[in-house]
């Protein structure tokens, strides 16, 4: 039976009337709660792991919202990766391109996750809680900040492929942020999984992927609802995405950075 137009529209109404300010302040101050109070893991480089990151509701209407797969573009075409294993991976950016091909109610759910909760306050308060692992990232880079840091925000979605191999993420990053987006928990070992190198005196600063053979895997974050893998980006952050084959995979992440 075909859905009555008129309550498709009264539908997106509703949703869209939901997406207020307040909406997204609330968010923000959960996440910014759930982060800030959680405690930075250590080893084998520091990170953290959070799980109910946003508010349930917000999570239930990021759901909602998730962008059909003819939105996305394949990320190599993107221009956000300059190499690397990426051919199973498409995005989604918050540009004129990518949001055309959405409707207007969830374009603006984007846009405002992006301007009112992952916002220079979110931003702000993540470096200043880790203001002394950056100070130390960049004195031992040899690289000083030549201007204030800005956000990066894009949604990925992957499907079965050999993987992610093993990197430090872009030279240009100070804080990377994988939001893991999962309806459910069926594909919890699907996680990114940090890596250890067999030389451990091992460093890059980024920009190369290397071979799984030559690392020792330590843990794989769990790929669960509404969770959030986070680490600071050093020379030493070696991380990546095992093989993945499992037939009709579908995995979403919305990835942000701090970037120089």
């Amino acid at each position: 039976m075909s859905r009555d137009p008129s309550a498709v529209l009264e539908t997106k109404a509703e949703s869209a009337a939901e997406f207020t300010s307040d909406f997204f302040l609330r968010a923000r101050m959960h996440a910014l709660y759930r982060i800030l109070n959680s405690p930075v893991r250590p080893w084998p480089h520091r990170h953290l792991f959070i799980e109910n990151v946003f508010p349930a509701d917000f999570y239930a209407a990021l759901q909602r919202c998730m962008p059909s797969a003819n939105a996305y573009t394949s990320l190599a075409k993107t221009g956000k990766v300059a190499e690397g294993d990426y051919d199973m991976r498409s995005g989604f950016l918050l540009n004129e391109e990518h949001l055309g091909r959405v409707p207007a109610d969830i374009a603006r759910f984007w846009t405002g996750l992006f301007d009112e909760v992952l916002n220079d306050e979110f931003a702000d308060a993540l470096m200043a809680r880790h203001g002394d692992d950056l100070r130390e990232r960049l004195e031992r880079e040899g690289k000083p900040l030549a201007k204030a840091p800005h956000r990066d925000m894009i949604l990925v979605r992957d499907r079965s492929s050999d993987g992610v191999k093993i990197h430090t993420s872009d030279p240009g990053n100070l804080l990377t942020l994988l939001f893991y987006l999962p309806a459910d928990a069926r594909h919890a070992d699907c996680g990114t999984t940090l890596y250890l190198p067999k030389e451990r005196e091992r460093r890059c600063w980024g920009g190369p992927h290397h071979e799984f053979e030559g690392f020792d895997p330590v843990w794989t974050m769990p790929y669960v609802p509404n969770s959030l893998f986070m680490f600071v980006k050093t020379d030493d952050s070696f991380h990546g995405v095992k093989p993945i084959h499992v037939e009709n995979l579908r995995r979403d992440l919305m990835l942000f950075y701090v970037k120089r």
